[in-house]
């Protein structure tokens, strides 16, 4: 038959997906219990405090903070939630639209960012909205978090940056305040846990073993993404060759593939500057920061500053397309591989 499958692995691909938010979360006791802090004041009538959650890819930063939105949402009817992912949506204009959307509010793209500003003030005086801003750092403008924590909307900030709110107008980071609850990157043993969490509803028994589950916690560096894609890639793979177990070779076939789509999505996010400071690295390997800037201006017709190339190659650095070394003039960058 055309479509029979003749080996099944996989017996429920959707806690193999990134969409998928799990009932229990592992290893992250401490930074849930940060961020429903800052969330408590809701259930007494009160404004939230507002959190900044950074730290690397893969850290359960988006997942954490849609999994406390909706228990916030299920544990007070006085609150309603809305997530935007502001790498999809650079502008105020989106931003704003795609909140509203999420709240049950019709828009049309002929209204104005202060009509739907103002849209989004009237659902604010309705109940407690707690909106999540992932990626914030890619706005196009910040002016966004100034005006909805003006109206005593409570805000999750989400960024690989730590230093995503440094460079951020004084004005709007004291009308924030917000708490910073760092995500640092998994340990092999905490992804290896994650894993066999996935592995039981995922898959069917003896699918894998923990020797191999322990092999791609290893090779994915703390990401808990990578390892999760790599397993639902490598059960794919196995399938494929009607095999009824998923082998060595598999893994590493997937999580060659799994790389490689993670630097095409990283690479979507940079901009024409971040791109051409990519592309002089991709051909020479490995630059000092004093020789990089002076190619990068004879590269562009428009170089930015030294302060801007700087947080450019911090961008790079932070989505792992890039590694530095070394201090200040001193500093040397090389294309990760």
């Amino acid at each position: 038959m055309l479509f029979e499958r003749k080996s099944v692995i996989i017996k429920d691909e959707a806690p193999l997906l990134e969409t998928f938010v799990p009932e229990a979360i592992s290893h992250r006791d401490g930074q849930k219990q940060a961020i429903a802090e800052c969330l408590k004041p809701i259930l007494m009538g009160m404004k939230p405090r507002n959190a900044f959650l950074y730290g690397p890819c893969g850290t359960g930063k988006t997942l954490i903070a849609t999994w406390i939105l909706k228990e916030l949402e299920s544990h007070s009817s006085m609150a309603k939630t809305a997530y935007v992912n502001c790498w999809r949506r650079t502008t105020t204009h989106a931003c704003l639209t795609e909140i509203l959307r999420q709240l049950d509010v019709f828009t049309n793209y002929k209204q104005s960012t202060a009509e739907l500003l103002q849209m989004v003030e009237k659902e604010s005086k309705k109940k407690q909205l707690v909106i999540c801003l992932d990626e914030f750092d890619m706005l196009e403008s910040k002016e966004i978090l100034y005006n909805l924590s003006r109206l005593g909307i409570g805000l999750i900030l989400i960024a690989n940056d730590p230093y995503a709110l440094v460079d951020v107008d004084p004005r709007i980071k004291s009308s924030l305040n917000a708490e910073s609850i760092e995500f640092p990157a998994y340990k092999p043993d905490e992804i290896f846990d994650i894993l066999k969490e996935r592995r039981k509803y995922a898959l069917v028994p003896g699918a894998i073993r923990d020797e191999e589950l322990k092999m791609i916690a290893r090779l994915c560096n703390g990401d808990a993404r990578i390892a999760i894609e790599t397993l639902r890639r490598a059960a794919l793979i196995a399938e494929e060759k009607e095999e009824k177990r998923i082998v060595k070779e598999d893994i590493q076939k997937a999580f060659g593939s799994t790389k490689n789509l993670r630097k095409t999505e990283a690479l979507k996010k940079l901009n024409e500057h971040e791109k051409a400071l990519y592309m002089l690295l991709e051909k020479h390997k490995t630059l000092d920061t004093v020789r990089l800037f002076a190619l990068y201006k004879e590269a562009v017709e428009k170089p930015s500053s030294q302060r801007s190339y700087r947080n450019y190659m911090k961008h790079l650095v932070q989505l792992g397309l890039v590694k530095s070394y070394g201090e200040l003039t001193g500093r040397k960058y090389e294309i990760v591989v």
